[in-house]
């Protein structure tokens, strides 16, 4: 018997008994991480050897019970969001913008309950469920249709009578924790939804816990073609699609805030959670010419229903130093609850903001979490100021490494000056580098980075594949079995790393996700990249002069060149493809 057919029987047999522990016995033995690297060997090894996959492979069941593995699929078109709104004179801006555009006295608007679930696409063809998968980061999600299908409200197959049915329908909606059915203990309704539908097996209860309601259709095949959102969603009830019953169409901005004022009355009454209404343009002409950007629509808006707040007083001012070296000021409160949350800290984001807020240290402040999530203050309490108040300074040095701080040219942000000689700001390049959307090192996690750095035995990137276990074992809490198991991670990230993950792990400001994916698909290798030029890096659809600017200049940058050079050389070894 082969080496690679021992290994693959192996881990089956593994496998398979960790899930016995774990489903049958309830009794787990190995932590996440350890399943999930099990899984993704060999899945590895079956590609290797697809004559030894045989049915029976945990890989290969209809239902395997892979805890929190993430298969992935690419979606179609992006699933992109909204700008978010709190003000009706936000509502009003965004309506007269619209009219302006289109030269028209009224706009009609199809509103719906903004639901506070998982954004989930379901593709059908002919008829018939394919997959459905989540948002992910807008290009890419984790394929979920084992538990979809378990969901009694979605349909396995679209059949009627009365129309034909479309070859292609990729629906997009909410998956929903039902009211009255949380049994989970989790922070928000959201995490609750998402952690029920992310399970490896559903139960029975489970299979009751989650609902779903569909809000577009966003692939459709020439069989189905409509002028309105509204009578598109209309039409899909036919196909026994689950579209919310409030949803509705207004041409007056007043009859919207009715609508978002019913709604929010009608809140906890609802079997669904719900933080605003989503405002649509109701015609799919004018939302074609408006558009979309990288990350949201153009043409619809998110109005967010009032924020929670409370009031306490800024005990302290301090400022973190950023990867990119922006100096953001962080105001430290007397502890508040806000919506079951304790807050202790609220970011200034810059020191216009500070002025224009009029903050000082020991004042009275109201904070506020936008979509009950971020804490922010949103107003200082004036009458309430006294002769104990401060005010805040903008650093001329910075607070980590005392290098000299500068404004940039807007003059929106402070920043040190330091570059990576500044411990702050490569402690956080390296989070940034070996995160799960980068090169994946799941056990260089924050603290062990920290003190890596703090101790000088990482000094830049390339260091972090160098590391030995006699290195790890320096740091307080690390021994031989943990640092063994670090190093093991490290030389697996090595192994197969894309070419969009590699370029978001270097850091380049402005480069983020869907910039490197943009990236990744045009120059196709990294080296290709290295030599572009400005010139060419705008030609690029979604890419504007600055971060072309910021690409050009960070390979043109000795130490940087060094430092790509020598990770996607022998010496160590990365594998991007």
């Amino acid at each position: 018997m082969s080496k690679i057919k021992r290994r693959i029987r192996g881990i089956r047999k593994l496998i398979n008994y960790w899930n016995y522990l774990y489903y049958v016995k309830n009794k787990p033995i190995v932590s996440d991480y350890e399943y999930d690297q099990a899984i993704k060997e060999l899945i590895l090894l079956e590609n290797r050897r697809p004559d030894l996959i045989i049915s029976e492979s945990p890989t290969q069941k209809i239902n395997v019970n892979v805890k929190n593995f993430k298969n992935s699929i690419h979606h179609i078109s992006p699933m992109l969001s909204f700008n978010s709104i709190y003000k009706y004179n936000d509502l009003i801006d965004f309506d007269n913008k619209i009219r302006n555009i289109f030269k028209v006295n009224r706009v009609v608007y199809c509103c719906e309950p903004k639901i506070d679930g998982v954004a989930i696409s379901i593709l059908y063809k002919n008829g018939k469920l394919k997959y459905a998968v989540t948002r992910g980061n807008g290009y890419i999600g984790e394929n979920v249709t084992n538990n979809i299908i378990n969901i009694n409200s979605i349909p396995l197959s679209i059949e009627n009578n009365i129309t034909k049915i479309p070859s292609l329908l990729e629906i997009r909606g909410e998956v929903f924790l039902i009211r009255g059915n949380n049994k989970s203990n989790l922070s928000n309704e959201r995490n609750n939804a998402a952690g029920v539908l992310r399970k490896s097996n559903l139960d029975v209860s489970d299979k009751n816990l989650l609902g779903f309601y569909c809000y577009s259709a966003d692939v459709i095949s020439k069989e189905l073609l409509f002028d309105y959102h509204y009578n598109l969603l209309q039409h899909l009830k036919l196909y026994k699609i689950p579209i919310s019953k409030y949803v509705s169409c207004f041409t007056d901005t007043k009859d919207i805030i009715e609508f978002y004022n019913d709604m929010y009355k009608k809140k906890s009454l609802l079997n669904f959670n719900t933080d605003g209404i989503v405002v649509k343009i109701n015609s799919f002409a004018m939302q074609k010419k408006l558009g979309v950007t990288n990350k949201i629509h153009k043409w619809a808006i998110a109005y967010k229903f009032p924020s929670h707040e409370k009031i306490t007083t800024i005990k302290n001012v301090i400022y973190q130093v950023g990867r990119t070296g922006v100096i953001t000021p962080v105001a430290k409160l007397n502890m508040i609850n806000i919506a079951g949350a304790n807050i202790t800290s609220a970011s200034l984001h810059n020191f216009n903001e500070i002025e224009k807020l009029n903050i000082m240290i020991n004042d009275t402040v109201i904070v506020s979490r936008i979509g009950d999530v971020i804490p922010k203050i949103t107003k200082v309490v004036l009458y309430k100021r006294n002769s104990n108040a401060i005010k805040i300074k903008i650093p001329n040095k910075c607070p980590v490494c005392n290098s000299v701080t500068k404004h940039n040219l807007n003059k929106t942000k402070l920043v040190c000056t330091g570059k990576l000689n500044c411990s702050a700001q490569f402690t956080e390049l390296v989070k940034h580098f070996v995160s799960k959307d980068a090169i994946n090192i799941p056990g260089l996690g924050s603290k062990l980075i920290s003190k890596l750095i703090s101790n000088n035995i990482i000094s830049n990137l390339i260091d972090i594949f160098y590391l030995q276990e006699v290195d790890l074992i320096k740091i307080n809490g690390i021994n031989h079995k943990l640092a063994k198991k670090i190093i093991y991670e490290i030389e697996e990230s090595k192994k197969n790393i894309n070419l969009s993950n590699f370029i978001y792990s270097l850091g380049i400001n402005g480069v983020g996700i869907v910039t490197s994916i943009l990236l990744s698909k045009f120059y196709k290798n990294i080296n290709s990249l290295i030599v572009s030029d400005i010139k060419t890096l705008i030609r690029i659809k979604g890419i504007g002069s600055k971060t072309a600017k910021n690409i050009y200049d960070f390979f043109k940058d000795k130490n940087n060149l060094f430092i790509v050079k020598t990770l996607i050389s022998k010496k160590v070894g990365l594998n991007i493809f």
